[in-house]
């Protein structure tokens, strides 16, 4: 009985790519694929967001498994040198993949390079660049619509969430106060560590988002902010460049710090200023966020693995 079976190792830190496994797993599911999700017992489930993905522990793969193995997991990878199942790298991020994931990669014997998953184009020509000869399949992350909405009444505030930038949102806090008194007091709404239910309260309740992507394979936070209906702001940590556009979000060069104050200070006047221009921006935000859907992954994700394994379909509907 052929499997599908993405492996994870969580910490309970607040990740995106341990969501997209966990989402993967869950949809597959629902799209009557045998799927689960396998860890170890020293790693942590996250309990930042809600899943129904089934979850192993420490169990051995079975003979007709076909394993996902993520990136990020040289010890993992370094394993497929004497397993004989089929495997797939899902590389979520193309920079951690260059520095820990490639040397695993490359130890690997010869005819055993894995094909990879890839969330987003720009993340999909980095792996062709490292792996000119690999199999590549571009399944697209998600801002998810059954949970970031615009829904309710929002007051004039800014929604950062600085984890990979703490310095950095500090200092445009400071520049945009000098440089843009008007929006001096705008409230500061600091997401840090939160659920992904508190995290998708805040953005509809607020009408700005500053961007402090860095690094990114694609970046998921601006599109939830997009789909929630903020005006956006800021960077794109490289990956965002796949679905930024001068019509959805006021986006600065990565690093500058005072380009992406003045960023905001354009997305908090056109946030004040309604009318046209405003209906105009929210129109296209929708528009990206509707392309970088729950939807549109879910069709996707159905797509490649029907190529990759029919055979692990067992019906049409959910199987849970």
């Amino acid at each position: 009985m052929t499997r599908i079976v993405y492996l994870g190792f969580p910490t309970a830190a607040i990740a995106g790519g341990q969501k997209m496994i966990l989402r993967h797993v869950e949809t597959l599911r629902d799209l009557g694929f045998e799927a689960v999700m396998r860890r170890t017992s020293q790693s942590v489930m996250p309990t930042w967001l809600e899943h129904r993905a089934p979850v192993e522990i420490d169990t051995d793969p079975q003979a007709d498994d076909i394993l996902v193995v993520p990136s990020d997991a040289p010890n993992a990878i370094a394993r497929l040198a004497t397993l004989p199942q089929r495997a797939l790298i899902f590389c979520q991020n193309q920079f951690s993949l260059a520095v820990v994931g490639a040397p695993a990669i490359d130890a690997l014997p010869p005819g055993r390079l894995p094909g990879f998953i890839s969330p987003g184009r720009v993340c999909a020509e980095s792996i062709v660049g490292l792996y000119p000869e690999a199999q590549v399949e571009v399944i697209p992350c998600f801002a998810d619509e059954r949970i970031f909405r615009a829904a309710g009444p929002r007051q004039d505030a800014v929604v950062a969430v600085p984890r990979k930038r703490p310095t950095e949102d500090q200092a445009i806090r400071g520049f945009l106060a000098r440089r843009h008194p008007q929006h001096a007091d705008l409230p500061w709404r600091v997401v840090a560590n939160a659920a992904e239910q508190e995290l998708a309260a805040t953005l509809a309740a607020s009408t700005l988002f500053l961007s402090l992507s860095r690094f990114e394979a694609v970046g998921m936070t601006p599109l939830e902010a997009m789909a929630s209906g903020c005006v956006c702001a800021g960077f794109l940590g490289v990956g965002g460049r796949e679905f930024a556009t001068p019509a959805n979000g006021f986006w600065a060069p990565d690093d500058d710090l005072e380009a992406a104050a003045d960023a905001l200070a354009q997305a908090a006047d056109l946030a004040a200023s309604g009318g046209p221009r405003l209906a105009a921006y929210h129109a296209a935000a929708a528009e990206t966020a509707r392309a970088w859907s729950y939807a549109a992954f879910r069709v996707a994700l159905e797509e490649v693995w029907m190529r990759l394994a029919p055979e692990a379909r067992r019906q049409s509907g959910p199987l849970d």
